[in-house]
């Protein structure tokens, strides 16, 4: 099954496991993994009856074997199985992904890594991941559709002192500079000129703006 850009990134993070995709859509991503063998087994987790009806229908197309490829009807991580090594959440607010970790947090206790493609608030996705016990191992930025994702893979394991920057921008992903990475700075840049230009902004916001536009300018 062929993944977007987005959801290969996500693949690329994810090692030999069992793995629970949280919020599995059509599934794609856990059928992915299994034919290709990067996972001996897959949760695909829906909270809704319409998505995981076309979940279940999806994975009886695939031929793989509900062993191996499982279907759950479930509230996030509320019924995680004991058996899954790596959560998935991928495609959901920064918030949400938030709470359905801290929401359920005792049982992440199995869990060696976490795996998250948050389109919003990922600054907050990182501090509140490490408060949960966990390190970044990883980070990628792709490109699609106009749109910058930041894929982040969270190992069990204390993390190292992070500063504001680190958690803005990324620990590995200020480090690495990638093109992808530069381009998204650049891109802000423009965005916060193109709002600066507007008349009749307030102080505050014309001040916040400036200040962003210089920790990025501090980080490329």
């Amino acid at each position: 099954m062929k993944l977007s850009a987005r959801l290969e990134a996500v693949a690329n993070m994810i090692s030999t496991s069992v793995i629970a995709d949280v919020g599995s859509d059509h599934g794609k991503l856990v059928i992915s993994l299994f034919e290709s063998g990067r996972i001996s087994k897959g949760y695909a987790i829906e909270n809704k009856k319409g998505p995981y009806n076309r979940l279940v229908k999806e994975i009886a197309k695939s031929k793989i074997s509900v062993d191996n490829v499982i279907p759950m009807f479930s509230d996030g991580i509320s019924q995680l199985p004991t058996d899954v090594t790596t959560v998935v959440i991928a495609g959901m607010g920064g918030q949400t992904v938030i709470d359905i970790l801290k929401s359920h947090k005792e049982k992440l206790a199995h869990v060696k890594y976490i795996v998250v493609d948050a389109h919003n608030a990922v600054p907050e996705v990182r501090k509140e991941v490490c408060e949960l016990g966990f390190y970044i191992q990883n980070e990628a930025i792709v490109h699609e559709d106009e749109i910058y994702y930041e894929i982040i893979k969270f190992a069990k394991g204390e993390q190292k002192y992070l500063d504001d920057k680190d958690f803005e921008f990324g620990p590995i992903l200020r480090t690495s500079k990638s093109v992808e990475f530069k381009d998204k700075c650049l891109y802000r840049i423009a965005q916060i000129d193109k709002i600066l230009e507007k008349k009749e902004l307030p102080e505050e916001r014309i001040s916040k703006l400036n200040s962003e536009k210089e920790r990025i300018r501090q980080v490329l």
